[in-house]
């Protein structure tokens, strides 16, 4: 059985998966579809993002078809061991492997708590008080010296 093979480059984040939706949709209209989707340039994939990913995978499920995914960059590597429903997409090494759907081709999921996903933020830096300090020792503030006290 033959598959359509769909490239994703760049952001795959909550601003563009309107964009790419209805052509992921357009892919599963057939019977039983079979979507290889090379993720090799993807450079960012936020939640909605991996969401997407797994709603498709989801749809091509139903239609009694399947999405594999192929020669994922970091981006969604990071995805594969945290997402729900990540772990039900098949996940090449390869686009070529992934569309003659070849075992030794299979990579194998990340261990849970090696993933960096985008929505990680770390802490916020607190921001710096600067004072300015006159020679004789008092501090001003930024917005000049004191006015006279009456």
């Amino acid at each position: 059985m033959s598959a359509v093979v769909l490239a994703l480059h760049g952001l795959l984040v909550d601003g563009t998966v309107a964009t790419v939706e209805p052509v992921l949709a357009g892919c599963l209209a057939a019977h039983e579809p079979r979507l290889v989707l090379d993720v090799s340039q993807v450079t960012v994939c936020d939640t909605v993002g991996a969401a997407l990913l797994v709603s498709v995978a989801d749809m091509a499920r139903d239609r009694g078809g399947e999405v594999r995914l192929a020669a994922p960059s970091p981006a969604i590597r990071s995805w594969l061991g945290v997402a729900a429903g990540m772990s039900g997409i098949a996940v090449f090494a390869s686009v070529a492997g992934a569309f003659a759907a070849d075992p030794r081709d299979l990579l194998d999921a990340l261990p849970a708590g090696a993933a960096n996903c985008v929505d990680e933020r770390p802490a916020p830096r607190l921001p710096r008080l600067r004072r300015r300090v006159s020679p004789s020792g008092r501090a001003r503030s930024r917005r000049g010296p004191a006015s006279p006290r009456r």
